[in-house]
């Protein structure tokens, strides 16, 4: 899946340089189309934006969450992978939330009643979302096509994917991938600290 999404970035770059070399009548870059160029491929990361709803009702627009570093998990009740990724989540959601990480659990196929009936049994401290079928197939088609779960994807507090793993996250049976989410979460925590101070 990464694969697949990095040759299509790959390929809508080239194509994007290619149109500014061809409608540049010295096939010089100008600097107008620099600045073109530099959004758009700024733009080519920026995280897909949705709006769903939480198992409190609260309703949580991605967009709105920018500001704060955001870590996505596609994921779903009966996957048991992904219920062994909660603790772990609990653990960086108690560590990291006050500094101003944001853990989203979104289930790609299970309706309030079912995520209700789960955390009678499972303690999950991060909002859940869910959707109907037809805003998760959106969702999971923007996203580069999440066809397996857990999937999860890290968000920088500009609205940008820094870092996105197709598997689960586990600290004892993958220290290594672990220890690389960690990493990112704090480097863009101390990205958004210091951004911060440079406001003021």
């Amino acid at each position: 899946m990464v694969n697949k999404i990095s040759r299509l970035i790959i390929f809508v770059i080239f194509g994007i340089i290619s149109l500014l070399l061809l409608f540049s009548q010295d096939s010089t870059i100008t600097l107008s189309q620099r600045e073109k160029l530099k959004k758009a491929l700024g733009d080519i990361n920026k995280a897909p934006d949705f709006t769903l709803t939480a198992l409190n009702d609260s309703i949580y627009t991605l967009s709105e969450l920018e500001g704060k570093v955001v870590l996505i998990n596609f994921w779903a009740t009966w996957c048991g992978p992904c219920r062994m990724e909660i603790p772990e989540f609990n653990e960086l959601y108690h560590s990291y939330y006050e500094k101003g990480l944001e853990i989203l659990g979104i289930s790609i196929s299970d309706n309030k009643k079912q995520l209700k009936n789960f955390t009678k049994s499972f303690a999950v401290e991060y909002p859940l979302l869910y959707g109907n079928t037809r805003e998760m197939n959106e969702i999971l088609r923007k996203y580069g096509g999440v066809y397996a779960v857990p999937s999860s994807f890290l968000i920088d507090y500009k609205g940008k994917i820094v870092w996105k793993y197709p598997g689960a996250i586990l600290k004892d049976y993958d220290p290594r991938t672990f220890a690389a989410l960690v990493y990112e979460i704090e480097k863009g925590l101390k990205d958004l600290q210091l951004d911060k101070k440079t406001v003021k």
